[in-house]
């Protein structure tokens, strides 16, 4: 069996990375980031083979220089957690030359991605092989998410569509318009284009072993899709496998062998697990057979206890007997109007209960979110707004202009905050959505105090239920508690018989 490794992640700037930086990583290159400032220098990283940009036909020529396209994809993408790219990770299958491999990464690239319109990164990786170890060569691949028109100019990644009723009628909101959602503008980023992908890299490495007259064979199936019963291990690099070699331990090699052990219990318990199953499916059927207590009851044992405990006291006993009463028919009333009659049913409806307040709590922290968003561009509008005049009078200025930039140092300072933050947050139109930070700034805080509302309305039917949870639970451990004491009573007595007939024994055999 051929070693398969392929796997795709998304660069994206939520996450920290930058694109100019990840290019000049895998290509071994230094490249400038105009969007950030700085400089990304990978020329002394080893192992780097080949690098180049495949370009689909409508693509400008530019892009053939890999410090121009990330930049221009860097600036095209305006918002501070955008998807940047495509990210893919693909291993060579040992068995072939280094050349043979280079030959199906072109063709994977040419056949499968710049067919589709993208443009291609490409970099192939053979880093330095390490004493007994396997060579781990590789491709790096980047593709930007956000496509290209036919004029060779960004396109958008999603347009709005409107949401569509089953008879096809658009749904409308409460202002009367439709209501709209966000669909990507193609299908690179989809499942089933992913499985293709997997799929056409095996099939190219499988032509090339049956070509060859080798038996090994991959396959772009997991081990789920495989009905192999194990955790697949995950990749670890030349670098983990570098550090492993000299006796560190990794995080990720760590994680491989905590997996292969785990995998290894799987195939040893395999018949202790059926065995446990049917053991539990003979157990679940007795106690279908034997009836459970209801809350009801349970609720009865624990207000006599009370009403016992309150007969130890002569002075306000009835009114005691009267409270614990009115409590068990009210809460009685009130289980019954929710349909709950068991402890499963009421711990059931707990957790829903907790469930739906978590949502709750998210959703207002999410709101609270957007509403601090809104804020902060509705501030950086204003003070643009504000600092736009100074910023021009410095652009028309021909003399002392130098001058004058330190005069307004400040003013100048937080016009290009608010330009960055306002840059950051535009529409995929481009535009900056002052309307809606100031609809979600007059909004949200009625929406965030109706969630707040209904969560602690929750809250308090939580609450209540806790408390019945609470006396059933008082009842069961009394329970638990007596038969504690009556086994330790069963123990003191057979004890005690036992030292009675110990000196009878020895008494008779003395006789004799």
């Amino acid at each position: 069996m051929g070693c398969y490794h392929f796997h795709l992640t998304q660069l994206s700037r939520g996450h920290g990375q930058s694109a100019i930086a990840s290019a000049a990583y895998r290509s071994g290159e230094k490249l400038y980031s105009s969007y950030y400032g700085e400089v990304n220098d990978y020329t002394r990283k080893g192992g780097v083979i080949l690098s180049e940009i495949h370009l689909p036909d409508h693509a400008p020529e530019r892009f053939k220089d890999r410090e121009t396209l990330w930049n221009e994809l860097e600036w095209e993408e305006s918002n501070k957690k955008a998807q940047l790219a495509h990210s893919f990770d693909i291993a060579f299958m040992n068995e072939f030359s280094m050349e043979e491999n280079i030959e199906l990464a072109r063709r994977f690239v040419r056949e499968q991605l710049v067919s589709r319109g993208m443009i291609v990164d490409l970099a192939i990786h053979d880093p330095k092989r390490l004493d007994d170890k396997e060579p781990n060569p590789h491709m790096h691949i980047m593709v930007p998410i956000r496509p290209l028109k036919e004029d060779g100019t960004w396109d958008v990644k999603q347009k709005k569509i409107p949401i569509l009723k089953e008879d096809g009628t658009p749904v409308l909101n409460k202002n009367g318009k439709p209501k709209m959602k966000a669909v990507p503008v193609n299908d690179w980023s989809s499942k089933e284009t992913l499985t293709e992908l997997r799929k056409a890299w095996a099939n190219l490495c499988n032509e090339l072993y049956e070509e060859k007259g080798l038996p090994q064979r991959v396959d772009w199936r997991s081990y789920e899709e495989l009905g192999v019963n194990q955790i697949p291990t995950v990749h670890e690099g030349p670098s983990v496998r570098a550090m492993e070699a000299k006796g560190m331990e990794t995080a990720l090699g760590s994680l491989n062998r905590m997996i292969r052990k785990f995998n290894q219990m799987l195939q040893d318990a395999k018949e202790l697990l059926w065995k446990a199953m049917f053991q539990e499916g003979q157990l679940q059927e007795k106690m279908m057979l034997t009836k459970k207590p209801t809350i009801a009851e349970y609720l009865m044992e624990y207000y006599e206890q009370r009403n016992e405990v309150a007969e130890t006291f002569a002075y306000g006993t009835q009114k005691a007997k009267t409270t614990n009463l009115k409590e068990f028919t009210t809460t009685i009333s009130f289980l019954q109007q929710e349909h709950i009659d068991t402890p499963d049913e009421l711990t059931a409806r707990m957790q829903t209960l907790e469930k739906l307040i978590r949502e709750k709590k998210k959703g207002i922290e999410d709101k609270a979110a957007t509403l601090s968003l809104a804020k902060e561009g509705i501030r950086a509008w204003d003070e643009y707004q504000k600092m736009q005049p100074i910023y021009d009078e410095l652009n028309q200025k021909k003399w002392f202009k130098e001058k004058y930039k330190e005069e307004h140092k400040s003013e100048l300072n937080r016009y290009y905050r608010a330009r960055r933050v306002l840059q950051e947050n535009r529409n995929d139109d481009g535009k900056v959505p002052v309307h809606k930070w100031e609809y979600d700034k007059s909004v949200l805080p009625g929406e965030i105090a109706a969630l707040k509302e209904e969560k602690d309305a929750l809250f308090r039917e939580l609450k209540t239920y806790q408390k019945i949870q609470k006396n059933i639970e008082t009842v069961l451990d009394d329970k638990n508690e007596n038969s504690v004491l009556e086994a330790l009573e069963k123990k003191q007595v057979e004890v005690k018989q036992r030292e009675v007939e110990k000196p009878r024994k020895r008494n008779r055999g003395m006789e004799l």
